[in-house]
C-alpha cells in the first residue's frame, strides 16, 4: 500500500484548505494511505520518514517558502539527511494575487526536497485551458471554484499514482493508462474533450465564445427573479441553487450571481444576476449545459417563479 504524506504550513487557512483536497485527489488512488498534517505537528518528523510519496503546501512568501517551513527542513536536516533518497515528492502553495510568486515558491520548494533526494516533479496536464499544475498545484487565496479544487486534487491524484507505480509495482495505476486520457487537452477542441474527473461537470467556455461576447455591443444586463419554494422542497432546491450560481460566476459574461432569502418570508428567495451585455445572458447563460439541466427540476420541486424583471444600465 502507497503511503502519501500532505504537510502543509499555513497563515490565512488557504493552503490548510488546499491541503484537504490534495489529501483528497491522492486518496482517490485505489490502496493509498494518506496522511494530512500540519509542518507544526509533533508527529510531523516521523511521518516525513514513514511516507513513500510527500506533497509539501507552504503559503507564497515574498516569492518563496514560508519560514515555518524552511525551518522544519532545517531542523530536520541535523538527523535525517540522507534518509529520504529515492521517495516521490510534490509542491503547492497559495498566494495572494495571481502573479505574486507561486510558481517561485514551488520551485524553491521543490529544491529543498531535492536536498534530501526527494524525486520531485510537476503535474503535465490541464484540468481546463487556464489552469494546470506544472510547477506544483496554486491558487489565489484559497481554493474558491472547481477549478482550483481540481488542481489540488490532481496535484494529489498524480503524486499517489506515481507511487503506486513505483513503489507498489502496479503498472495499472500508470498516468498514461489512469488518468492522462481523460485530462483536458488544450489542443482539442471542447467538443472534443471530456469533462475532467477532478472536476464536478463540464469545462469552461470555449476561447471563441469568450471572444464573441466580449466583442458584442450594448449596455450591462441586469435580472432579478424571486422564487416561492416549498418548504419540503428547500432541502433539495438549495443545493441545486448553489451549483447553478457556482457555474455562473465562471461565465465570462457574468458580473454578479447572487441569491438571498427573503428577510420576513423564509419561502421567498431571491435571484440577483449581472451580465456584460444581454448576450452574455440569453446566448450564453440561458443556453448552458447546467442552466438547462438544473431550472427545469425547480418546477418538478414546486418552486415557483413569482416575478422576473429585466433591466438594462442607463449609462
Amino acid at each position: 500500500m502507497g503511503k502519501i504524506l500532505v504537510l502543509y504550513d499555513t497563515l490565512t487557512a488557504c493552503t490548510g484548505q488546499m491541503a484537504e483536497y490534495v489529501a483528497e485527489g491522492a486518496k482517490s488512488v485505489p490502496g493509498t494511505s494518506v496522511r494530512l498534517l500540519s509542518v507544526e505537528d509533533p508527529d510531523a518528523v516521523e511521518a516525513v520518514l514513514w511516507a513513500d510519496g510527500l506533497a509539501v503546501g507552504t503559503p507564497t512568501n515574498l516569492g518563496g517558502v514560508s519560514w515555518k517551513m524552511k525551518k522544519f527542513w532545517d531542523d530536520f536536516a541535523a538527523e535525517n539527511w540522507d534518509r529520504c533518497d529515492g521517495k516521490f515528492g510534490m509542491v503547492f502553495s497559495s498566494v495572494g494575487s495571481a502573479g505574486g510568486g507561486a510558481e517561485l515558491a514551488c520551485m524553491s520548494m521543490q529544491i529543498v526536497l531535492q536536498n534530501f533526494g526527494w524525486l520531485t516533479t510537476g503535474v503535465t496536464d490541464y484540468v481546463d485551458r487556464l489552469h494546470s499544475a506544472h510547477y506544483g498545484g496554486w491558487v489565489v487565496k484559497k481554493p474558491r471554484n472547481d477549478y482550483d479544487r481540481a488542481v489540488c486534487r490532481r496535484t494529489g491524484m498524480r503524486l499517489a499514482e506515481w507511487v503506486a507505480v513505483f513503489v507498489d509495482g502496479d503498472s495499472s495505476m500508470h498516468p498514461l493508462l489512469r488518468s492522462k486520457p481523460s485530462a483536458f487537452d488544450s489542443r482539442k477542441t471542447p467538443a472534443e474533450n471530456k469533462p475532467d474527473p477532478m472536476l464536478a461537470e463540464k469545462l469552461s467556455p470555449s476561447a471563441d465564445t469568450e471572444k464573441q461576447l466580449m466583442k458584442t455591443p450594448g449596455p450591462r444586463c441586469f435580472l432579478h427573479v424571486t422564487i416561492q419554494v416549498p418548504e419540503e422542497a428547500e432541502e433539495k432546491f438549495l443545493p441545486l441553487i448553489k451549483e447553478l450560481t457556482v457555474w455562473t460566476l465562471r461565465e465570462v459574461g457574468c458580473i454578479t450571481y447572487s441569491f438571498a432569502r427573503d428577510a420576513e418570508n423564509p419561502r421567498l428567495f431571491y435571484v440577483h444576476e449581472q451580465y456584460i451585455n444581454d448576450t452574455a445572458l440569453t446566448e450564453h447563460h440561458m443556453k448552458s449545459e447546467y442552466f438547462n439541466r438544473i431550472v427545469p427540476q425547480f418546477e418538478a420541486l414546486g418552486c415557483k417563479t413569482e416575478n422576473v424583471v429585466k433591466s438594462f444600465a442607463a449609462y
